[in-house]
């Protein structure tokens, strides 16, 4: 299962991902870790796959709350 990356987080040597992919007829937004094994990248088991019609619904969430909270930088 591969698609369309439209974002990378790296953090302590590894890399969060979010990847877009369709399995079985069905597309999903894939948020995951991956691990450098040599030159390859790998994905682990640490993450979490939900069905791409409900991004919208993440979207409307995530604005939600930067709307009334302000955003915690360092």
């Amino acid at each position: 299962m591969t698609g369309t990356v439209p974002f990378d987080q790296p953090y302590q040597g590894n890399l969060w991902r979010l990847e877009i992919s369709t399995h079985d007829g069905r597309t999903f937004a894939n948020w995951r870790k991956w691990y450098w094994q040599g030159t390859d990248l790998r994905p682990t088991r640490q993450g979490t796959t939900i069905p791409l019609e409900r991004i919208v619904e993440l979207h409307d969430a995530l604005g939600a709350y930067l709307a009334s909270e302000p955003p915690l930088l360092k």
